[in-house]
């Protein structure tokens, strides 16, 4: 069985790479490698793209004006990475 913890750490980790692509840096080799070493661990994926699904919802709902479109449009990359799509 998985920590929670060890899910926060990895949506944490997706969301520090999203931040960065929000700022204009290279993102896609890193969401990519990271996409592709959680997908190893199926159960893992899964509950790290529901804590990223999670996130995008608190980031919309706090950001009515749609500021951070684009880090939310990288995390739901991230999602669709995790779900090997």
């Amino acid at each position: 069985m998985t920590d929670n913890r060890d899910i926060l750490d990895l949506a944490n980790r997706f969301e520090a790479i999203a931040a960065d692509g929000f700022e204009g840096r290279p993102y896609r080799p890193a969401l990519a490698d990271l996409a592709r070493r959680t997908r190893s661990r199926p159960e893992v994926a899964r509950q790290v793209a529901h804590a990223l699904g999670i996130m995008i919802g608190l980031i919309g709902d706090s950001d009515p004006a749609g500021r951070f479109a684009v880090k939310t449009a990288i995390l739901r990359e991230a999602v669709e990475m995790l779900a090997g799509e």
